[in-house]
């Protein structure tokens, strides 16, 4: 079966491309004169700062995430607590009550609405921390990737709030890099928070600020923080979730003075975006006193304590009925009471600092295995779907939309024989294929397309037992023909991608011959990876793990290291 691409890409592009682009206008020009009446939060050096003045900021916040109640039916796939003008308008009672000026929203659904809980808390003072990412569209720390999905979900995300002045930024990222063995990750952390950055200057909005919140982990916590702030594309705030302090510790002797002195200096606004060990029950929250206080306030600006709802984890302070009523919890009054007692405004509120240190990346080691370059080349680059749609109209078989599943073994295998370069990367040497930040639709297709013009395009090389079609693809001179949705012809947007013709006419990919990547993968402990035989021909054996199409798993055991990044570096 044959079905024609060329011209069918120019159409495809624009049906999908232009809601978004209207979408996005119509949000940039509705501005709801109600959220005036509290003034933005801004960047200086290393301080928040209420707009205009040099009255410092002070986040005392909490953790304002929504779980799932026994017994009551949810229709969204996630809960976004800024979306429910009942229970938001309940808690804000709670809210005022308990102190706090700043909740942290982990999940943002940006199909909703949101005037009615922003606009109130606004009124009462109370400023939003949003997570960009959601359960199903994160970046994995174990085969991360930085691609046009998540990059439309984050923009998606910024599209719904930024016409609030009460927020007061967002997260790219939370614990992402959360150990020596997942360092890797790290750089695409720093490519969402470069992109994100661009999109809402480019999107002429207000400045909102772009973070992110590590896991104070021993080994790399100097590691991580440094490299987020080094270079050119760094972040404007970082979040520490810090539950080094339990029950009735000191200062001294919590591990708080040992990160005050580390953090000394630091270059960017520095809190703790979660704390509130539960080792001692109910909570005291001695910390509050420290945190608030002259020791820890030249360096740090405040926390948010973890967390509002209570959960299997047992953090909360309320705790849910399914009637929709609150009880509070023993913790509640604790952290009331610490909230309402502390001034941090009364501590150097007006000194605006005038230098700020200069942080190097950290060097290649042991424990650390990314590059040390600053420059933008030694990051993923930004996801170009224009640019993703026009290479895959060059390919001659593709992934078929009506299967959408291909073996993570099968493409293992596969990129045993051709080369995968474009789909593979490398941060020790800051290294990334030119394909990293495409679909894994496009990523997958670009596996049996290799494998495809490998086998000297044999038809029966591109089955994979029904799941992949040949296709009648982009010619070079009709490249110059296809148009992508801002207006570059396909010829531009591929650039250099693109080398040289087979006497049919067809077109190759240049491979990325400076990438130097290892053959380590990683697979699941039962996966048994059959012969070559099984794995190429007709009839695909059913193995453990599949990828989907467009989704992937984030939570449990095992994560795909795929197209995502199945190739990356593993040390030992």
């Amino acid at each position: 079966m044959k079905m024609g691409f060329k011209g069918f890409v120019s159409i495809v592009v624009l049906f999908i491309f232009a809601p978004i682009a209207l979408a996005k206008n119509s949000s940039a020009a509705s501005i709801v004169p109600g959220y005036d009446n509290i003034a933005p939060i801004e960047i200086h050096n290393n301080f928040f700062y209420f707009k205009g003045t040099k009255t410092r900021f002070f986040i005392k916040g909490i953790a304002y995430q929504q779980v799932r109640v026994p017994g009551v039916n949810y229709v969204e796939k996630y809960i976004d607590p800024m979306a429910n003008a009942t229970s938001c308008l309940r808690d804000l009672e709670y809210m005022l009550e308990l102190g706090v000026n700043l909740v942290r929203v982990y999940q943002i659904n940006p199909e909703l609405d949101h005037d009615v809980c922003m606009n109130e808390f606004a009124k009462k003072g109370i400023y939003v921390l949003a997570d960009l990412a959601e359960p199903e569209m994160s970046i994995n720390r174990e085969s991360p990737t930085w691609d046009i999905q998540l990059f439309d979900r984050y923009k998606s995300v910024v599209d719904s709030m930024h016409k609030f002045n009460n927020v007061l930024g967002f997260f790219a990222g939370n614990e992402v890099t959360d150990s020596k063995d997942n360092t890797f990750a790290a750089p695409f952390v720093k490519a969402a928070v470069r992109d994100i950055k661009s999109y809402i200057f480019t999107s002429g909005y207000r400045k909102i600020p772009v973070g992110y919140a590590t896991n104070d982990d021993a080994v790399i916590r100097m590691d991580i923080s440094n490299y987020l702030v080094c270079g050119t594309h760094e972040v404007d705030f970082l979040g520490v979730n810090n539950y080094e302090w339990c029950g009735f510790s000191s200062y001294a002797t919590s591990g708080y003075k040992e990160r005050t002195i580390e953090y000394t200096n630091f270059p960017v606004p520095l809190f703790f975006s979660e704390y509130g060990c539960n080792n001692v029950q109910p909570r005291p929250f001695t910390e509050v006193e420290a945190l608030y206080g002259s020791s820890m306030t030249g360096v740090w600006s405040g926390g948010i304590a973890y967390s509002y709802f209570e959960s299997e984890n047992h953090y909360g302070i309320v705790a849910e009925k399914a009637n929709g009523t609150l009880t509070r919890l023993p913790d509640f009054e604790g952290l009331k009471q610490k909230l309402n007692s502390v001034q941090p405004m009364a501590a150097k509120s007006n000194a605006v600092p005038q230098t700020v240190v200069t942080i190097n990346c950290p060097p290649l080691s042991s424990t650390w295995k990314v590059s040390s370059s600053s420059s933008n080349s030694s990051l993923p680059s930004t996801p170009d779907s224009g640019r993703c749609n026009c290479i895959q109209s060059t390919f001659s078989c593709i992934v078929s939309p009506r299967h959408g599943d291909i073996q993570a073994e099968l493409v293992e295998e596969i990129c045993s024989q051709v080369d995968c370069s474009a789909i593979q990367f490398d941060t020790a040497n800051g290294t990334y294929g030119h394909l990293l930040g495409c679909s894994l639709h496009q990523k997958l297709s670009y596996v049996v397309n290799q494998y495809y013009l490998l086998k000297g395009k044999d038809p029966e090389s591109c089955n994979f037992n029904g799941r992949a079609i040949i296709v009648n693809p982009s010619k070079l001179e009709e490249l110059d023909e296809i148009y992508t949705p801002d207006g570059r012809t396909c010829k531009e947007a591929i650039g250099k991608s693109v080398s040289y013709r087979d006497e049919e006419g067809s077109i190759f990919l240049t491979p990325d011959k400076k990438t130097s990547f290892h053959s380590n993968y990683s697979l699941p402990e039962s996966a048994n990876i059959p012969s070559r035989s099984q794995l190429l021909g007709d009839k695909i054996t059913s193995l453990a793990s599949k990828i989907q199409l467009e989704k992937w798993p984030i939570y449990g055991s095992f994560f795909i290291t795929s197209l995502i990044g199945y190739s990356y570096l593993i040390y030992t």
